[in-house]
């Protein structure tokens, strides 16, 4: 039982270090350098909210939505919960997130 239960939990999120990224914004557009990769990124001012919440500390999709909501005093949908659980896939396909395991 446990570890089915396991295996359908959320995973953690996580940004790159801190030191390794080096952020710009002009309005409401972001450029992040990433020393790691030596990639530059443009990023508009939602994406780059969410780098610096997961920059924070980890969580999963679900956790971040909630509380990117109640910045804002909005309801959490879940359609906001899958669009943000799309955007963190789309950030470690380039390198600036990653997944860990979810925690117990």
């Amino acid at each position: 039982m446990q570890a089915s239960r396991q295996a359908g939990a959320e995973p953690n999120w996580s940004a790159l270090a801190g030191d390794a990224l080096y952020w710009e914004s002009w309005g409401e557009q972001y450029a992040l350098f990433d020393n790691l990769s030596g990639e530059t990124h443009l990023l508009p001012e939602q994406t780059a909210r969410v780098l610096r919440k997961i920059g924070e500390h980890a969580c999963t999709a679900r956790q971040l939505a909630e509380s990117l909501c109640a910045e804002t005093d909005e309801s959490c949908e879940e359609h906001f919960v899958m669009d943000i659980t799309r955007l963190l896939q789309q950030l470690q396909v380039v390198g600036l997130v990653e997944k860990s395991a979810p925690c117990d």
